[in-house]
């Protein structure tokens, strides 16, 4: 049976024609997707409880051009330019609170990854780095910029229905396409360690949660 028509010849070719693979990612996306819509619930949260501690009405209040264009564009969708706090903070997107995030340098308060090794999630990963010729391991702050990286790249490639399950090919190697770069280095996260990886984040915030996802 021919499914150009329906899912598109562009699509189906990005999995070599193959039709079952098209669907094992879309399956792979639907297993993922409690446990990266937790960890961006999680990372809202955890960025308001901050920002909270100084003004409890911190986006209204907010001077920050990113927040008030975002704040804009939330009232422009809903109609509505007299929302509460928690809507404008639960319609904000993810890229927005990674920002806030950064821009705040909240990743110490947010996110403890001193026990996440990269290489359980692809073998060609490190967990240091180079400057001026010395290896320095990656900080809290450096592990959690790689990791929001990659949360965010994963979220959008999965929600828009891409191939999360695409590796690239290089001298006979297969390595993935999940990758972000910091500090002149390279992390990525291997299709079949996704999930993996996704619950290692939950670990580090509360290990329970796991078991609602």
């Amino acid at each position: 049976m021919n499914f150009d028509n329906l899912l598109s010849k562009t699509r189906l070719l990005s999995y070599n024609n193959d039709i079952v693979k098209h669907y094992d990612n879309l399956k792979l996306v639907g297993k993922i997707t409690p446990k990266v819509a937790t960890l961006e619930i999680i990372l809202r949260n955890k960025l308001d409880n901050k920002l909270s501690e100084k003004d409890n009405d911190w986006i209204k209040n907010s001077n920050d051009e990113k927040i008030k264009k975002a704040k804009d564009e939330i009232e422009y969708r809903e109609k509505n330019r007299n929302l509460s706090h928690h809507q404008y903070l639960s319609r904000m997107s993810l890229g927005t609170i990674i920002y806030l995030i950064k821009e705040n340098k909240l990743q110490n308060s947010i996110m403890d990854l001193k026990n996440i090794n990269f290489r359980n999630y692809n073998q060609h990963n490190r967990n240091f780095f180079f400057e001026n010729g010395i290896k320095l391991r990656f900080r809290n702050t450096h592990k959690v910029d790689i990791v929001l990286s990659l949360l965010q790249n994963l979220r959008n490639r999965s929600y828009h229905w891409e191939n999360i399950l695409k590796t690239t090919e290089k001298n006979g190697k297969h390595y993935p396409r999940l990758t972000t770069k910091i500090e002149n280095t390279h992390i990525g996260v291997d299709p079949q360690k996704i999930d993996l990886f996704l619950s290692d984040l939950i670990k580090t915030f509360n290990e329970e949660i796991l078991e609602y996802c």
